[in-house]
C-alpha cells in the first residue's frame, strides 16, 4: 500500500485511540499525535483531545487541511499499552518509519493479549482488598473475608463488562456485595470487623486514576477535559456509595437493624 497525505490519518487516530482508551491523559494524547505528524514531515499538525473524542487536522503537500474526527467510547486501563504507543512515537522521532510501519507497529500493540490474564487481576484486586482490611486494623479473618469478596466482585465484573454491560453497573453491584455480604458473614458467624471489611472491599473501586486525571488536565488548563474526568470520578464514586447504601439497608431490612 502506497501513503498519500490522507492515509497518515489512520496512525494519528489509532495512537491517540489506544492512548485514551487505556487510561491515557488528554495532554499525552495530544502531544503524541503531534510528535508523530512532525515526524511524518507535517508542519502543522493541531490535536484536540478529551475524553470521549479525539480532533486532529494538518496541512497536506497541497497545502489542503485534512481533518478527521474519532469517537472514544471504550474505557479501560491498560499503561503498558499507553507506554508502548509512547515508545512507538519516540522510535518514529530517531528513525524513519513509514506510515505502513507504524500501524503495523500500533495494530501488534491494539491486538496483543494483555500482559497480566483476568485471573491474575483478580487476584491482584483481592489482594489489594486483603492488604486494605490489615492497614485498617483486620485481623485474618477480616483480610480473609475481604479478600474472598473482592474475588468475587472481580469476577462478576468480568462477566458484566463480557455481557457488554458498563463499568458503572458492575461498581453498583460489586460495591453492594461488598457491603452485603461481610454484614451477612458476621450475622451468621458473630466474627468480622465489618467497618474495616467492608472498607477494603470497596478500596479497590475507587476511581484513582480518573481523578488524578482530572487534577492534572485541569492543572494544566484543559478544563474541559478536567471537567469530564472529574465528572467521571463522581459518578464512579456516587456508585460506589449507592451500592453500600442499597446493601445497607436491605440488610437492615431483613434483619431488622440487627449488626
Amino acid at each position: 500500500m502506497t501513503c498519500d497525505d490522507t492515509i497518515y490519518m489512520a496512525p494519528l487516530h489509532l495512537a491517540g485511540r489506544l492512548i485514551m482508551e487505556n487510561g491515557g491523559e488528554t495532554y499525552r494524547v495530544e502531544e503524541t499525535i503531534t510528535r508523530m505528524g512532525h515526524a511524518f514531515g507535517f508542519n502543522e499538525v493541531e490535536c484536540f483531545a478529551v475524553p470521549s473524542g479525539i480532533f486532529i487536522s494538518y496541512r497536506k503537500a497541497d497545502g489542503a487541511i485534512e481533518t478527521a474526527v474519532k469517537r472514544i467510547r471504550k474505557k479501560g486501563i491498560d499503561l503498558t499499552r499507553v507506554d508502548a504507543v509512547n515508545a512507538v512515537s519516540r522510535r518514529m522521532e530517531q528513525e524513519t518509519l513509514s506510515c505502513e510501519e507504524v500501524m503495523s507497529l500500533l495494530q501488534e500493540i491494539e491486538h496483543r493479549p494483555p500482559k497480566i490474564s483476568r485471573l491474575g487481576l483478580a487476584a491482584a484486586v483481592a489482594m489489594s482488598s486483603f492488604g486494605w482490611a490489615a492497614m485498617f486494623g483486620g485481623g485474618l479473618m477480616d483480610c480473609t473475608i475481604a479478600f474472598l469478596v473482592a474475588l468475587l466482585g472481580q469476577g462478576l465484573a468480568f462477566a458484566l463488562d463480557k455481557a457488554g454491560m458498563r463499568s458503572f453497573v458492575s461498581t453498583l453491584l460489586g460495591s453492594f456485595l461488598g457491603t452485603i455480604l461481610p454484614m451477612l458473614f458476621h450475622l451468621a458467624t458473630g466474627l468480622l470487623m465489618v467497618d474495616q471489611t467492608v472498607a477494603a472491599c470497596l478500596m479497590p473501586m475507587l476511581p484513582g486514576l480518573a481523578m488524578t486525571n482530572a487534577v492534572q488536565d485541569t492543572l494544566r488548563g484543559d478544563i474541559m477535559s478536567g471537567i469530564s474526568s472529574a465528572t467521571s470520578a463522581i459518578l464512579t464514586a456516587s456508585m460506589i456509595a449507592g451500592g453500600a447504601l442499597v446493601g445497607t439497608a436491605l440488610f437492615r431490612l431483613l434483619t431488622g437493624g440487627v449488626l
